[in-house]
Formats: C-alpha cells, structure tokens, sequence
C-alpha cells in the first residue's frame, strides 16, 4: 500500500523545507520525481539528495517554475507526458507567506500571496487533472492532488492575515475540487501545517522581531516551540511523511479531507 514504485509525482517548491524533505521521503519510497521550483539552483540541489535517497539511483529530474504562470505549467506537464504519459500525483507545495500586522498590510502583499498560494495551486491542479483523467483511462492508476495549506487557514493568526486568507482559499478550493474529480478517479486533499522549521518560520521570527513582538533568533524558535502540546515544531520530515501518504493506495478513500499536522498547537 505504501509502495510508490513506478509512479510520477511532480512537486512544486522543492527547492529546499517541506519541499526538499518530500522529495527525499517519495524518492525513499521509489517514486519518479519532477521537482521543480522558481529557484533553479535550489531544485538541482534537492534533485541531486532524492537521487541520492533513491533506492534504484536516480530517478528526479527538475525544472524552473513559476506557479504563477500558466506557460511555465505547461511545460512541466508537456515533460510529464512526453516522458511518461502518466501522472500518478501533484504536489502543491510552493508558497509564500508575509507576516505583517492586517492594518500595515498592503494589496500589493495580498495579492503576492493570493497570486503563488491559490493561482499556483488552481492553475496546477486544474492542468494535473486533464492529465490524471487520460491516466486513469487508460492505464487505471489511482491519482492524488495534495494541497499544501495551513492551520492559518483554519484559525486566525495576529500578523497572518492575509497568509491565512489564501491558505484559506487554499482548503475550500480543495473540497470543491475533491466532490468534482471524484467521479473521474481523482483524490484532492489539504495538509495544514502549523509552524514548521524552516527558513520561512525563521523569517516569520525575524520580522515579529523587529517590530518587539517575540524574542529573535533561537529564543523565537523556543517561544513557538512553547505552543505545541508536543512541546516542539515541526520538522519538515513530519509534514514530508504525511504528504508522502497521500500519494499512496493506503490514503485511496480519502478525498476532501484537512489534515492538521501540528502537533496540537491549535489546540490550546
């Protein structure tokens, strides 16, 4: 059930976080990779560690992508279907989150984050599903959609505002699209991650910081890991392993579904 053998998982966003530990998780587990990011550099280097972790050797290729675009979209699944003529699961990882207070918010900022965290995801999804449609017609496979979204877009965060309006969106586009593709074989679930170990908490830290809103540097990192019942964030290998279970038969009833990944920080 938990074997991914065989099948072709594009991820967004791999460029290093969340992104880099799933690609390291799904290679682990046999999966043939395209990873892409806006960050080219970034991609190559997680591309090289899921070969790496790859138990055949080297089964990741990566692309630049910007999710914004619908050109650049395009294009990976043009290498997708040349290449394979199949598509088993898409990964919707690549976001961005700006942590500013709502009233110093500007629409610049909103529509940065509504553009990468809810565009990026409808553009990808809607051109994934074409070529999962043909896949499931013709070679019977079970595909998945996962949607990487937030606990922000469950519950209200002082300074996420407008990160938790299009993590929002995010989850509500995820059930519309679940009841659509269901009929057609498609499964479309949300993860809701709460802080995670990466450089875009460590922004998040840096910015709260400065305006005397938490503690700087590792004493920011002590004071969210506080939050969790678990008494510690995340890693990106927790979000990873979840993430790596929606792309496998063992998740293949499950469709629609919010997964809160946050060690019970929402809680309290």
């Amino acid at each position: 059930m938990f074997n991914l053998n065989e099948r072709v998982i594009v991820l967004t966003g791999a460029g290093g976080g969340i992104g880099r530990a799933t690609a390291i998780a799904l290679a682990k587990q046999g999966a043939t990779l395209v990873l892409t990011d806006i960050d080219a550099a970034a991609a190559a280097e997680t591309t090289a560690l899921a070969d790496a972790a790859h138990a055949a050797g080297g089964k990741a290729v990566c692309i630049r992508h910007d999710v914004t675009s619908s050109t650049d979209w395009d294009d990976v699944f043009a290498t997708v279907q040349s290449r394979w003529s199949r598509l088993d699961a898409l990964i919707n990882n690549a976001g961005i989150m700006i942590t500013v207070p709502f009233l110093d918010l500007t629409l610049e900022q909103l529509r940065r984050q509504l553009e990468i965290n809810v565009v990026g995801v409808f553009l990808g999804a809607q051109k994934a599903a074409r070529l999962m449609i043909e896949s499931v017609r013709t070679q019977g496979n079970k595909p998945s959609i996962v949607n990487l979204s937030s606990v922000y877009g469950q519950i209200a965060g002082p300074t996420h505002t407008g990160y938790g309006a299009s993590k929002g969106a995010v989850s509500s586009l995820t059930k519309g699209m679940a009841v659509e593709l269901a009929p057609l074989g498609i499964r479309v679930n949300s993860i809701h991650p709460g802080p995670v170990k990466t450089s875009m908490l460590a922004g998040a830290i840096h910015e709260l910081a400065s305006r005397g809103r938490m503690a700087s540097g590792d004493k920011g990192f002590a004071q969210v890991a506080k939050g969790h019942p678990m008494g510690r964030s995340a890693e990106p290998e927790d979000i990873a392993a979840v993430i790596a279970f929606l792309c496998t038969d063992a998740s293949a009833f499950m469709t629609g579904a919010e997964l809160r990944v946050d060690g019970g920080y929402t809680l309290l």
